[in-house]
């Protein structure tokens, strides 16, 4: 069987007065079995589902990363890390299969995210090694606010590319590689930029990796209205 995954930046603490319709939205218009968000703060109705997973950053911003289904039960795993809201670990079983899914959003510090990134594969490094709890099927996505582009225009030397590689060290693939759109493929707007951003992404391991089938960035007018970001969603083979 196939089950679609989304990822999406809902901007929440831009557009808290268009919460609700930004929430109906996701869940009515875009088709997918499991709901991955970050910058968000899901409406009341929703936040009683015990098929959410979601925490907030800190007690100073009420929004943070999380992941819903439907159709599925969702357990969430916790880890040792000062990142519970930008990192955000849900378990389930479909068609026999159990899988990890990971909802992770790229913290700015002082403006750069990159440091906490580094901290995040840190803290995540048993997991994606098999030591907790055994090896995974893991689905990484989320706006992680990085880009090589970072690097290429801004001239930070080769530190974002450094993430990507290390993520390639665990073994973690770029679900845009199958694609065929040359790099970046947008999925960030900028008004004051004509720089076609790439922050969101999905990555897995080689298991789900190689039972990919599809992977795409989702565009309309409402998506424009509701956020800078764009929904990103892949479909695989369970």
């Amino acid at each position: 069987m196939n089950i679609k995954i989304v990822t999406w930046n809902m901007d929440y603490w831009k557009n808290k007065k268009l919460n609700k319709d930004i929430w109906d939205y996701f869940l009515n218009n875009i088709d997918a079995d499991i709901y991955l968000f970050q910058e968000s703060n899901p409406p009341e109705h929703i936040k009683k589902d015990s098929n959410l997973i979601w925490n907030k950053i800190d007690k100073n911003r009420n929004w943070g990363s999380g992941i819903y289904s439907k159709k599925y039960n969702l357990s969430q795993e916790t880890i040792n890390t000062k990142f519970n809201g930008s990192l955000t670990i849900a378990n389930t079983v479909i068609n026999n299969k159990k899988l990890t899914f990971i909802s992770l959003y790229g913290l700015m510090t002082d403006g750069y995210s990159i440091p906490n990134l580094h901290s995040m594969l840190s803290d995540l490094s048993p997991l994606f090694y098999g030591k907790l709890n055994g090896k995974r099927n893991i689905i990484l996505g989320g706006d992680l606010n990085a880009s090589i582009q970072f690097d290429l225009i801004y001239k930070y030397n080769n530190s974002h590319k450094i993430f990507f590689d290390r993520l390639k060290d665990f073994n973690f693939f770029d679900a845009f590689d199958l694609t065929d759109k040359e790099y970046p493929v947008q999925t960030l707007r900028h008004k004051k930029s004509k720089v076609k951003w790439q922050n969101d992404y999905f990555f897995m391991n080689k298991p789900i990796f190689k039972n990919i089938i599809s992977c795409k960035v989702l565009e309309n007018d409402e998506i424009r209205r509701f956020s800078d970001h764009n929904p990103v969603l892949i479909e695989i083979k369970v």
